[in-house]
C-alpha cells in the first residue's frame, strides 16, 4: 500500500463518520428532516454517540442532541438487519440511562425525569425495497400497541445529504463489482460521485482523505475475508482425526506458511496476529517476517 494511504486505525475509517460528524452537515441534515426548524444553529447541536454500541452488520452510528430532541442515525449500507428495531431499543435505553445520570436526575424520585424526544433513523443503501418505517411492535409482537418504537428508513437517492450519501454508497458498491484493485475502485467512485453531485463539495475538499478511506475500506474487507478463510481452514484441520499421512501433514504445513506469507505481505497484522490466524508458531512467523520484503509489521 502506498505510504500516503496509511490511516490512523484507532478511529473508524469511514466517509460516514467524517461527513456526518461535521456540525454544519448535521445542521443541514436536521433541517432536511425538520424544514420548520429555521431557528436552529450549530450551537444548538451536541454530538452524543455511544461508541461501539451498535456494530455487527451495522457500520457506523451517530447520536446528537438538538435542543429537546435526540436524533440517532445508523448506517446499514447494503446489509439489512431484521433486529434493527430491537437493537435501537437497547441503544435508546442506554442513551436515556446515561442522560439521566449526566443531568443528575433519578428514575427513583417522585418527580418525573425529563428526557429528550427520540428520533431514530437508519440509512440503507442496499438493494430491495424497505418500508419507510420499521415498527418494534409489528416486527416482534404482532402489532401489540403496549410497546412501540419506530425507526425511519432513509433509502432514496436524492439531493438531501442522506440521499447523496446513499448514492455514494451505491456507486462504491457497484465499482467493487467491476474492479479488483482497491485504488481503481476508490478513484472511480470519487470521479463518478463528483459527476453525479454526490457529496461533491465534501469530496473535492477532502479528496485525498476520501480516496484513502475508500481504499482502506475495500482493503480491510478483503483482509477480513482472507482471515475468515484462514480460520475456517484452521478449524477444519483441528477437527480432523490424527494419524494422517506424513506427506499430507507436510502439505498442511506448507499451506499454513503460504497463508502467513500472504498476511505478512499485506503488512496490516502484527506477527502475533498472523501466528494466531495461520496456526503457526510465533517463532516461525517471526522467521518468515524477517525474510518478507517491503513489509511493515506492528
Amino acid at each position: 500500500m502506498p505510504k500516503d494511504m496509511s490511516l490512523n486505525r484507532q478511529s473508524k475509517n469511514s466517509v460516514f463518520v467524517s461527513f456526518f460528524t461535521d456540525k454544519s452537515h448535521i445542521l443541514q441534515l436536521y433541517q432536511e428532516l425538520h424544514p420548520e426548524a429555521t431557528d436552529i444553529n450549530e450551537n444548538d447541536i451536541t454530538i452524543d454517540t455511544l461508541a461501539s454500541m451498535i456494530v455487527t452488520t451495522l457500520y457506523n452510528d451517530l447520536g446528537f442532541l438538538v435542543k429537546d430532541k435526540y436524533v440517532f442515525l445508523v448506517e446499514a449500507q447494503s446489509t439489512w438487519n431484521k433486529n434493527i428495531a430491537l437493537r435501537m431499543l437497547f441503544y435508546l435505553a442506554e442513551t436515556f440511562r446515561r442522560y439521566i445520570n449526566t443531568t443528575q436526575q433519578s428514575e427513583l424520585d417522585d418527580k418525573r425525569v425529563t428526557l429528550p424526544t427520540p428520533e431514530l433513523y437508519v440509512i440503507y443503501s442496499g438493494s430491495g425495497k424497505k418500508p419507510d418505517v420499521v415498527s418494534l411492535s409489528e416486527d416482534f409482537f404482532g402489532g401489540n400497541p403496549d410497546i412501540e418504537l419506530k425507526v425511519h428508513v432513509l433509502s432514496k437517492v436524492d439531493n438531501t445529504l442522506s440521499g447523496q450519501y446513499i448514492g455514494f454508497c451505491k456507486v462504491f458498491d457497484e465499482q467493487r463489482t467491476l474492479h479488483d484493485d482497491a485504488m481503481t475502485i476508490a478513484r472511480e467512485t470519487y470521479r463518478i460521485c463528483i459527476e453525479k453531485g454526490y457529496l461533491s463539495e465534501f469530496m473535492k475538499e477532502h479528496e485525498k482523505e476520501v480516496i484513502s478511506m475508500m481504499y482502506e475500506l475495500f482493503d480491510e474487507e478483503t483482509m477480513r475475508k482472507q482471515l475468515d478463510t484462514a480460520r475456517s481452514r484452521r478449524d477444519l484441520e483441528k477437527g480432523r482425526a490424527e494419524g494422517k499421512a506424513e506427506g499430507r501433514t507436510e502439505g498442511k504445513a506448507e499451506e499454513k506458511i503460504s497463508i502467513a506469507l500472504n498476511m505478512l505481505a499485506k503488512g496490516k497484522l502484527s506477527v502475533e496476529e498472523v501466528a494466531e490466524y495461520s496456526d503457526l508458531a510465533l517463532e516461525k512467523v517471526k522467521e518468515l517476517a524477517s525474510h518478507t520484503p517491503s513489509t511493515a509489521h506492528a
